[in-house]
């Protein structure tokens, strides 16, 4: 029934979603915008993205419009085409791209905002390369100087070819070059298939032939990005980063590799700015085209199922660690010592009250970050101290609820404290603790989503990887959500399957008093 109850709610919210999706453009239309001045009218909505420093420059141009924010350019596009935004602040060729890889309903205006981003290197202050900054400006010297860079420029962001050059890498290579990047800003960094490409991506691996050095890259957040440099967890920063006021005061940056333009995007299409944005295809056919994006072309559905993998693994090792950690931690207080009880406390207080993303990245970027520990072992930990503090939480509540008379009686049969434990108090303290045990598995399984933040290509991060090459967000977004429910649903499936065994209705009398003197 539980199981039937689980799938009923899955399928409800699933029928949600796709009627959502096709409710997304019925709403009134707004007249388009043509000009960059109509963005001065008062009340207008302009998006701009967390990667940049753009909220200054739109309160400066615009002091009417009201600032939107958004971590996700993707989000932002969609955002404009569906009417939430009336305009969005970005560079030029990143929305160029999407708009040539299919993201329909919006444009970009002609004229731009006058102003332009630089694109740089970040380097870490902590590089194990020594003098690297200075490194990487001599190479882009040279490259600027034999045409080189120039020839990737034209060939990546001019004629948008996708195809990696032979690169020889450096023979018996004596460093190695820990290079942090997204893999979601075509056409700098982006996947095709499992393959990192890219200007960026082939900048990296240039610099590390010329520098006889092995490189291996980490796939971040941009919101996670600078602080891995600063922390050390990686050597430099290859991922089209903006260079901004705040970010100079971080890191020091090499010289410009691109300088781009400052554009805005709008509700419509080149061929008709007023248009809504929505194609004449039937939704039957768009929908198969959508699937046939996300999950067939470039052998794409193999990145969710390596994704699932990672999800599974963190939360499997997470659940079975923290339930340990949960239970000893109370087999230790259990006998009421005030300093193991005030220091539990602590913790526990400590671990519950602060947010999982904070602590993912606390343990990651300042806790671990001297040590060269993967981000999903970090996560492992970081969420084995979330379900070890639920866990502690729960059985100490669901033995407080078995009368005291219970232990007292076990004494009277010749039990020891802990056979006590074991044998009388756990097995009527258990079905008090599955409930909450079984939502606390469901509740961390959501919340490893967030493991992108530390460089963790789990289920949530690949699904935005997918959706940064196909703009589109439907099937990238209801898979991910999909299989979430299906994990949360065969890991309850599990427990419930365990949980008779603890029931002490079926146990019998010989197994209750086995070893104990009834003589």
């Amino acid at each position: 029934m539980k199981e039937r109850n689980a799938l009923l709610r899955a399928g409800c919210v699933i029928a949600a979603l796709l009627l959502a999706c096709l409710l997304s453009g019925c709403g009134a239309e707004k007249a388009g915008i043509t000009s960059i001045e109509q963005l001065g009218e008062a009340g207008r909505r302009i998006g701009v993205n967390d990667d940049t420093d753009d909220d200054k420059l739109v309160a400066q141009r615009f002091p009417g419009a009201s600032i939107v924010h958004y971590r996700d350019a993707i989000a932002a596009y969609t955002a404009v085409k569906q009417g939430r935004l009336d305009a969005f602040v970005y560079a030029e060729l990143m929305m160029e791209t999407a708009i040539r890889n299919g993201m329909e309903g919006v444009r970009i205006l002609d004229e731009t905002l006058g102003e332009s981003y630089t694109m740089a290197v970040g380097v870490s202050p902590k590089a194990g390369i020594p003098g690297l900054k200075e490194k990487i400006d001599d190479f882009l010297g040279e490259i600027q100087a034999d045409g080189t860079l120039d020839e990737m420029r034209a060939r990546w962001l001019v004629r948008r070819e996708q195809t990696m050059p032979e690169i020889e890498a450096a023979e018996n290579p004596g460093l190695h070059l820990v290079v942090g990047t997204s893999g979601t800003s075509e056409p700098f960094t982006f996947y095709v298939g499992n393959e990192l490409r890219g200007f960026d991506i082939e900048l990296a691996e240039r610099f590390a032939a010329w520098l006889g050095a092995s490189v291996e890259f980490k796939i971040y957040d941009y919101g996670g990005i600078v602080a891995a440099a600063q922390s050390g967890d990686i050597d430099c920063i290859f991922a089209a980063l903006f260079v901004t006021p705040e970010r100079e005061e971080a890191l020091p940056f090499s010289e410009p590799t691109y300088v781009e333009k400052i554009a805005v995007m709008v509700r419509g299409s080149a061929e008709a700015p007023d248009a809504s944005g929505q194609g004449g295809e039937g939704f039957l056919s768009g929908l198969l085209a959508s699937f046939e994006k996300t999950f067939i072309r470039e052998n794409r559905w193999k990145m969710f199922l390596e994704g699932v993998g990672t999800t599974l693994l963190i939360a499997a090792l997470s659940i079975a660690l923290g339930t340990l950690l949960g239970f000893g931690v109370f087999l230790l207080c259990r006998r009421g010592s005030p300093v193991a009880n005030t220091i539990t406390r602590f913790f526990v207080w400590l671990v519950q009250g602060m947010p999982v993303v904070v602590l993912l990245m606390i343990l990651y970027y300042i806790v671990f970050g001297g040590f060269d520990v993967s981000g999903t072992a970090v996560s492992v930990v970081g969420f084995t101290l979330i379900f070890g503090a639920a866990v502690y939480e729960m059985v100490r509540a669901g033995v407080a609820t078995v009368d005291r008379g219970q232990t007292e009686a076990a004494y009277a049969l010749g039990y020891t404290g802990r056979r006590a434990l074991f044998r009388v108090v756990l097995p009527q303290a258990l079905p008090h603790i599955m409930p909450a045990y079984r939502a606390q598995i469901t509740a961390l399984i959501k919340a490893t989503a967030v493991v992108g933040y530390v460089a963790v290509e789990d289920l949530t991060k690949m699904g935005d990887i997918v959706r940064s090459r196909t703009y589109d967000a439907f099937f990238p977004l209801i898979a991910v959500a999909v299989v979430y429910f299906i994990l949360a649903a065969v890991l309850t499936f599990l427990v419930n399957r365990i949980e008779p065994r603890f029931d002490p209705r079926r146990r019998s009398q010989g197994e209750i008093l086995r070893g104990v003197d009834t003589e």
